[in-house]
């Protein structure tokens, strides 16, 4: 009787046929796909630019300032992913590269150099590791060697903050100081969160399940082998069937067909396994995408309970968070009376709910006031109304003492600068068990907004029985946006549609969005507006489009609404920004927003009015002639001299210091008494910054223009003085500078320095008339600003 494993066809091998089927699987596996090592940096560094282990214990506050450089690195050109190793368990089942920071670094960054090849900080107790995939590390340990790790999380974090910034600083990139106390800030009490886990991304879990057909079939194969080694080592023979066995035995024939086409099926099983992985390929590049898109936040993962707390909401009703157990809750921290990046966060939050379908009635909407000076419930209710939310969510506040706990408590800074309100941007997830899930920070993008919703809304499926569906399937790629440069016909208010880009003049552009009303008098000031227009008509300057900033507003309908109640028809044209496309390719950074473009579509001058206020017509047609104008300077080292000879002899010791960097901040302010009498223009500049950077000719124009009656300064802020000389070098000016620090600025600008660039106008008197933040597009709104603020005052 023929044996059950009769030899098959001449040629073939069960060695073959297990060769081939590997061969199939490991070269069908997507590149992406990362085999299980256990290393839970790995897994979250494909995703974000944070992973800090569980053992580190980084509180919130510190999470969202460490992960807030991060981002504001990527976007000034100086991507860098950060992992904090506290302890051994941050290494998953690596235990043997504790403490060997150098080592883990090589391997954390081989195993990400197939999604990310850029910079890699491993930051541990007993120093740092440094990968950039095709660069030496060696300049980059060179510059780490000076810098100590101190004890504990606190020790760890300020270490990172530290590294990042001097890696940058190598790299001439300047980023701007984190405000943290070593190892102290706010942190939630009842378990610190800290990261852990990765990114709850669109997954289809089809590398798990490769790898179990994989190890499943080495098994099989490997099981087959031993078997045969252990009987032919034995001189056991393979089972035959029993002579009466009812069964029927295959001919040899049959046989040595069915064994060749059995492992054809097998292998044809697997090649199908490998085509189900490949089609995980678009969730893989949703993740790519998310990583690389600079204006998304992917969400920190944070582990703890989250604080409990009592607040009114906008109807006056006491809200606790405990009692909204077995829901999920998006909590969001915003000010009630904000035009910037509060909307954004709100709508996203809408959104997220609506993308739920059914299911969003298991998700809770909470906000917490986070202006100090807007807390009544009038506040909260108003922005709620304006924003279409009175009955979406709830806005809640209390007491300043009240929310201030609640703030400390989640690691929120709320406090007024400079006359402004600022606060952390913070969005969290919690699950129905009432622990924190994730920490989203909204950045200031208006085309991000759906893609933020999205991400919420997957993260609160996640948390909820059965994961429902999602309804929306945005890709997380970053959204061009439209620039004043590019040509585009948009919807107009009142239908039909109205073309925007370069033309044969400059046109001038102001932003708004409805919900404006809670802040200013918006429909009288865009009824004011219609004078200008008129103005502009008569005189030939640029007309008037107003920008409707629709991806914002409550409904499609509120717009139409608030036409119709203006006091009177506008006599420009309201365009509709229903993606946000124009508002980032305007570089819109609130409502409402004024743009002058010149007729090639560069931007010449900007005003946010929640800052700097409404302008009258008289200031806007002013400013705008400003911008347009053409200042004629002299130009080169001949025509400057020349044009200061003769200048009083405080300025002329100015110009005879040019291009210096001299002493700190008290030697400026020495030097701005001594210059009493005489009007001062001070430009807060650092040679990191690109807007400070693009500015600096308008100044050495200005300079050598007016510098026989006005006074300029330097005052080189929070920089090298090497990067500065270097800077000033190649960049010459009538002039010196100082060098200074945004801290200590404070002692000369009462309200003190923010961002850079920032230019203060300080009288003959010695007094402080006129501080403008942000770079100057133009030389003639410079030159206005100089006759506003340094000449007839």
């Amino acid at each position: 009787m023929a044996s059950l494993y009769p030899r098959v066809a001449p040629g073939f091998r069960w060695g073959a046929c297990v060769v081939a089927l590997l061969v199939v699987l490991l070269v069908g596996v997507p590149a992406s796909t990362a085999w299980a090592d256990g290393d839970p940096g790995s897994d979250v560094l494909v995703y974000q630019d944070l992973f800090a282990g569980s053992e580190v214990g980084l509180s919130v506050q510190q999470q969202v300032e460490l992960g807030s450089l991060l981002k504001g690195a990527a976007r000034r050109g100086f991507p860098i992913r950060v992992a904090i190793i506290g302890g051994t368990q941050d290494l998953g089942a690596l235990t043997e590269l504790w403490r060997k920071p150098r080592t883990y670094a090589r391997f954390l960054g081989y195993e990400l150099s197939l999604a990310y090849k850029q910079r890699l900080l491993v930051v541990m107790p007993n120093g740092f590791g440094f990968n950039w995939p095709g660069h030496s590390p060696a300049s980059a340990y060179r510059g780490l060697a000076g810098i100590s790790v101190g004890s504990g999380g606190g020790g760890l974090f300020n270490a990172a903050e530290v590294a990042v910034g001097k890696l940058a600083r190598a790299a001439g990139v300047r980023l701007p100081s984190v405000a943290a106390s070593a190892g102290g800030g706010s942190a939630v009490p009842r378990g610190a969160p800290s990261p852990g886990g990765p990114l709850p991304a669109p997954r289809h879990g089809t590398d798990d399940v490769l790898g179990i057909v994989v190890l499943a079939l080495m098994g099989v194969a490997g099981a087959t082998f031993a078997v045969r080694w252990t009987m032919r080592r034995r001189g056991w023979a393979w089972p035959r069937w029993p002579a009466r066995s009812r069964w029927r035995v295959p001919s040899p024939s049959v046989v040595r067909l069915a064994i060749p086409g059995g492992a054809v099926v097998l292998i044809g099983l697997v090649a199908g396994a490998v085509v189900l992985v490949r089609s995980s390929a678009p969730a893989q590049s949703q993740a790519d995408a998310l990583a690389a898109n600079p204006y998304l936040d992917p969400g920190t993962p944070v582990h703890g309970v989250a604080s409990d707390f009592t607040l009114s909401d906008q109807f006056g009703q006491p809200v606790s968070l405990h009692s909204y157990r077995g829901k999920v809750v998006i909590l969001a921290f915003n000010d009630s009376e904000c035009t910037t990046v509060c909307p954004l966060t709100t709508t996203a939050m809408l959104e997220a709910k609506a993308m739920l379908g059914t299911a969003g009635s298991r998700v809770e909407l909470l906000g917490v006031d986070a202006n100090p000076a807007a807390i009544s419930l009038e506040d909260v209710w108003s922005y709620s109304e304006l924003h279409g939310m009175l009955h979406s969510w709830r806005f809640l506040t209390g007491t300043l003492p009240q929310l201030k706990r609640v703030w400390k408590e989640y690691g929120i800074e709320a406090a007024i600068q400079a006359g402004e309100i600022t606060h952390t941007p913070a969005l969290f997830v919690i699950d129905p068990q009432g622990r924190f899930s994730r920490l989203y920070m909204t950045q200031m993008s208006y085309t991000a907004v759906p893609q933020l919703g999205q991400l919420l809304a997957q993260s609160a499926a996640a948390l909820l029985p059965g994961r429902p569906e999602v309804h929306a399937d945005l890709s997380y790629s970053r959204i061009q946006p439209t620039a004043p440069s590019q040509v585009v016909a948009v919807p107009r208010a009142g239908g039909g549609t109205i073309t925007l880009g370069p033309g044969r003049s400059a046109r001038l552009f102001v932003f708004f969005a409805t919900w404006d009303q809670e802040t200013s008098g918006l429909a009288g000031e865009l009824d004011s507006l219609n004078r200008y227009q008129t103005i502009a008509a008569r005189t030939g300057l640029p007309g008037l489009t107003a920008v409707d900033e629709a991806s914002v507003e409550p409904r499609s309908t509120t717009l139409t609404g608030f036409l119709k109640r203006l006091p009177h028809p506008l006599s420009y044209p309201v365009a509709l920004d229903q993606s946000g496309k124009l508002a980032d390719g305007y570089e819109v950074l609130g409502l409402p927003w004024f743009v002058l473009t010149s007729p090639t579509g560069q931007i010449l001058y900007y005003r946010e009015v929640s800052t700097a206020g409404w302008p009258s017509t008289n200031v806007l047609v002013r400013y705008v002639k400003a911008a347009l104008a053409r200042v004629h300077t002299p130009t080169g080292p001949n025509a400057v001299s020349q044009a200061l000879a003769g200048s009083p002899a405080p300025l002329a010791s100015l110009h005879q210091q040019a291009d210096r960097l001299l002493g700190n901040e008290s030697a400026l302010a020495a030097r701005i008494r001594a210059l009493r009498g005489y009007p001062i223009v001070i430009n807060a500049w650092a040679s990191w910054c690109g807007p400070c950077r693009s500015e600096f000719g308008l100044f050495a124009a200005a300079s050598a223009g007016y510098g026989r009656r006005v006074a300029f300064l330097g005052a080189d802020t929070d920089d090298s003085a090497g990067d500065a000389r270097t800077f000033l070098a190649a960049h010459p000016v009538s002039y010196p500078s100082y060098q200074t620090s945004t801290s200590n600025m404070g002692n000369i600008v009462p309200q003190g320095v923010g961002d850079l660039p920032t230019t203060i106008f300080i009288n003959r008197a010695g007094k402080v008339v006129y501080v403008h933040t942000g770079q100057y597009d133009s030389e003639g709104t410079l030159d206005q600003d100089i006759n506003s603020y340094a000449l007839s005052r």
